[in-house]
């Protein structure tokens, strides 16, 4: 039980001149930890919303276990969720908080007690139960609201950026705690946040956004390597993807990627990619990962072999890894280093790429010229 299905859904609010949610278009498996993200205005929360039934659905279909719930109260579709600013009654002990939606149902008061206390040794919290909201941390109260969810014992949990008001540290240990929750209860979870850090590290499968549209679905390993697109590609990954214009040309049946810093003779493993296009010089956008933009001394630059002169602009250490910002021309990229090997400003390495690890878009739509994922 749990499986949800979205059917060309959207969502057009009034006076509006586009979607909210553009042919959203999604099954959602039983057990699943499926993870909504993207920008701010995406349109992730408005998709949990019509999945939760507070917002109501312009068109198409949604499905929970095969039925159709378009017009199915929220109370009735078995479902719980939790709210980035925990929607906690101030005047209620924990107790009582977690307790509320059972007594709403009219649980029985044993089966009651016996939910809370299960739930309140689950997540630490059975100590705080005679307390108030105003006495507790942002993680106990946040841990309160999954208490209450996990009580009602619903087939899909929602949580709308749950974290997003937790500390560094806070967040990264309840977010260990919510992946572990899910693992037990193997409960269907659809988990929305702005956090790439946060969707790459909890869902089974990932869903990017971006003005309302699907950009990609993917598990998260397929996500980072093999993005769909110049925003996906971008918008996964910190730091971001680089990405160097340039274009694609064919030499003596061998393709190179020049622009006016340099020039890069391609494997042949990309040369399926670049057959399908059928233009004799093609723009394209070059992407590599900073772990896969390579630096080394000065004098071993070599423009044949690929390594050519760039300029240092700063450096960042965060302790595992340097973060070197490095300018070729106009194209400004960033290496991750050996901390062990330092780089000051104006320096002048010479830069290369893993030449088996970049990405190749389309100048002109920002498609990937290899594919990934499920692209929508």
């Amino acid at each position: 039980m749990g499986s949800i299905t979205f059917n060309h859904v959207f969502k057009q609010y009034k006076g509006e001149s586009r979607p909210a949610v553009n042919d959203f278009h999604l099954s959602i498996e039983e057990g699943e930890f499926l993870v909504l993200v993207g920008p701010s205005g995406c349109g992730k929360s408005t998709t949990l919303r019509m999945l939760a039934g507070l917002e109501e659905i312009s068109d198409g279909e949604l499905y929970i276990d095969e039925k159709f719930m378009n017009y199915v109260s929220p109370k009735d579709r078995d479902i719980a969720m939790v709210f980035q600013n925990y929607a906690l009654y101030p005047n209620l002990t924990v107790h009582e908080n977690i307790a509320l939606g059972l007594k709403l149902r009219k649980t029985p008061k044993y089966d009651i007690e016996l939910r809370v206390n299960r739930v309140a040794k689950i997540l630490e919290i059975s100590h705080l139960l005679d307390r108030k909201p105003s006495q507790l941390s942002g993680g106990q109260k946040q841990r309160v609201a999954l208490g209450r969810a996990i009580a009602r014992e619903p087939q899909v949990f929602l949580m709308d950026e749950p974290l997003s008001n937790l500390d560094a540290k806070l967040r990264a240990q309840t977010r260990a705690e919510i992946i572990k929750l899910q693992s037990d209860l193997k409960r269907t979870m659809v988990y929305v946040t702005h956090d790439q850090v946060e969707a790459m590290t909890m869902g089974t499968r990932i869903v990017v956004m971006k003005d309302g549209v699907i950009q990609q679905v993917a598990p998260p390993r397929q996500l980072y390597d093999e993005p769909a697109n110049l925003f996906v590609a971008g918008f996964i990954g910190s730091p971001q993807m680089n990405f160097v214009e340039g274009n694609v040309t064919l030499e003596e049946g061998r393709y190179y990627f020049s622009n006016k810093r340099m020039k890069l003779l391609l494997p042949r493993a990309y040369d399926a990619q670049f057959e399908k296009m059928n233009r004799a010089v093609r723009n394209v956008v070059l992407g590599v990962r900073p772990e896969h933009v390579l630096l080394k001394p000065s004098e071993e630059s070599d423009d044949e072999n690929g390594f050519v002169a760039s300029v240092v602009q700063m450096t960042e250490v965060t302790g595992a890894d340097s973060y070197v910002y490095v300018a070729v021309g106009e194209s400004k990229l960033i290496a991750r280093t050996d901390p062990g090997i330092s780089y000051s400003k104006d320096d002048i390495p010479a830069i290369g790429f893993n030449m088996k690890k970049l990405h190749f878009f389309d100048e002109n739509t920002g498609v990937s010229l290899a594919g990934g994922g499920e692209a929508q």
